[in-house]
């Protein structure tokens, strides 16, 4: 193996997934600016493991421990060569054109098909945490399929990955994940030998060790990835055209302006409406603030597992029921002072999730037909609810439920701009505007996802309290927000 070859590893593919910027920063920037590994990330690599040694347990297997990649490839191809049915961690590699592709498959498999090593070829299955299969954990397989073809002169087509419930799902490996995962590699190449990705902010960026030097570098050029909520096909239209910089967006003539693809005249006007807003660091107001409003006030909020597939906390912060008349079911917080009180439902296991739901559907039969509003940020509760719903069944009482749903991220965007580069109810709600604090320091959606593995592996009650801590501060954070809204808005129109 050539000694200035790049490496590809099927890591990198997560990597590009969240932000092609971490792969480059790995490879160019100076590791002091690193920032540390979000803790559900730390929590996935290591659950991953876990999930992994108790799987191979009642399993017969040869294992490579040899740690040293050549060396583990060469123990690897003798074992392959002799025919062992089941390889555990083995070592698989080739090189071409200045790359070492290797990759390390949890385990390959012995199968009937002809190949160099005679009537038998070897096939990757990965062991995974993970409910369904992600698409960077398609195109990681696709990569040891790629790998193990330049081994064994035959293609294995079907890749298998056995998920958290321990089922082993086979899928069959199609043209267009062969093209999608080398238009992938080719991309992560040219990051890897110096081309540096166009600057873009997202919010995924925040669960990556650079998200500080990101910004930092953003804000340094003054780069229009500042601007909230730019595709990056625009933000690449828009530099082609001499609009590189925020201030170079807040003098856009729009109606002058050539087509921008993925952004169209109406959104233009509001991204030169927010440059202003972030050269300024001044709110602007679009026009006039629409917020229903019912004597009976309940915000929601859902946490939920994407890596388990379930919900597993309804948070609801109720306003306006100061006799407690609807807190006959469920878990109940009361404020005394405020005379309001956070209602919730939890699954303390995966497998409550359908109680959790039965729960629910009664409480929301001894609520008012009418007279109430339920407000929620974002899309998350209407379309989590509406799928666990169809999952486990409906009800007259959630179809009226559902008809209620006031969503505030849809209110803020046609209301008011902020100067902020992420719209989430915690950077509006924890800026210079709103100030509001959250118990816990590291508080957010991927934070309390950590924390319910966690609970699930200790069973640690002071953890889960952690989860619904944060889950009670989120409502109550909403209705801050709805006041917010309404006293600033009367304060605007005061002020004109």
């Amino acid at each position: 193996m050539a000694k200035n070859s790049l490496i590809f590893t099927p890591s990198l593919f997560f990597q590009y997934s969240m932000c092609p910027h971490w792969i480059w920063h790995d490879r160019f920037s100076d590791w002091s600016e690193r920032g540390e590994l979000p803790e559900l990330t730390v929590r996935l690599f290591e659950q991953g493991v876990l999930h992994e040694e108790e799987y191979i347990k009642n399993l017969d297997f040869i294992e490579i421990k040899e740690k040293n990649p050549e060396k583990a490839f060469s123990k690897t191809l003798e074992l392959m060569k002799k025919g062992i049915n089941l390889i555990y961690q083995g070592e698989i590699q080739f090189e071409q054109c200045g790359v070492i592709y290797r990759g390390r498959p949890d385990l390959l498999e012995k199968k009937i098909g002809k190949s160099n090593f005679g009537n038998y070829y070897y096939a990757p299955i990965d062991i995974k945490s993970s409910k369904e299969i992600k698409k960077e954990q398609k195109m990681q397989q696709t990569l040891y399929s790629m790998i193990l073809e330049k081994i064994q002169d035959i293609y294995p087509e079907n890749i298998s990955i056995v998920n958290r419930d321990y089922e082993k799902m086979v899928e069959k490996i199609t043209e267009k994940d062969k093209e999608g995962t080398l238009d992938c590699i080719d991309k992560i190449l040219e990051i890897m030998r110096g081309k540096k990705p166009p600057l873009k902010l997202t919010s995924e960026y925040k669960n990556t060790p650079w998200f500080d030097k990101c910004v930092r570098e953003v804000e340094a050029v003054d780069d229009i990835a500042l601007i909230y909520k730019l595709d990056s096909r625009a933000l690449e239209a828009l530099r082609n055209i001499g609009i590189r910089t925020v201030h170079d967006a807040a003098e856009m003539k729009v109606e002058a302006m050539p087509k921008i693809p993925y952004a169209s005249s109406d959104m233009l006007k509001l991204k030169k409406l927010q440059a202003q807003s972030l050269i300024n660091k001044q709110l602007i107001w679009l026009g006039a603030l629409h917020i229903p409003e019912a004597s009976l006030k309940i915000y929601f909020d859902i946490e939920g597992d994407p890596l388990l597939n379930i919900q597993y906390l309804f948070g609801f912060w109720i306003v306006g029921d100061s006799q407690g008349e609807y807190a006959k079911i469920g878990n109940v917080v009361f404020d005394k002072k405020e005379k309001k009180y956070f209602l919730y439902f939890l699954a303390e296991k995966p497998e409550d999730e359908t109680r959790m739901w039965q729960d629910f559907l009664k409480w929301i039969d001894i609520l008012p037909s009418n007279d109430y509003y339920v407000y929620h940020y974002a899309d998350y509760e209407r379309a989590r609810t509406k799928n666990l719903a169809d999952k486990y069944g409906s009800s007259d009482g959630f179809i009226n439920f559902s008809s209620k749903y006031v969503d505030f991220a849809k209110i803020v965007m046609n209301s008011i701009i902020f100067p902020l580069y992420f719209y989430s109810i915690k950077d509006i709600a924890k800026s210079n505007f709103l100030h509001y604090k959250w118990r816990h320091e590291k508080a957010g959606g991927a934070q309390s996802i950590f924390w319910y593995e966690k609970w699930l592996e200790t069973g640690d009650r002071k953890v889960l309290q952690d989860i619904i801590d944060y889950n009670e501060d989120d409502v109550i954070a909403t209705e801050y927000l709805h006041k917010w809204l309404l006293e600033n808005y009367k304060l605007n129109l005061n002020n004109k």
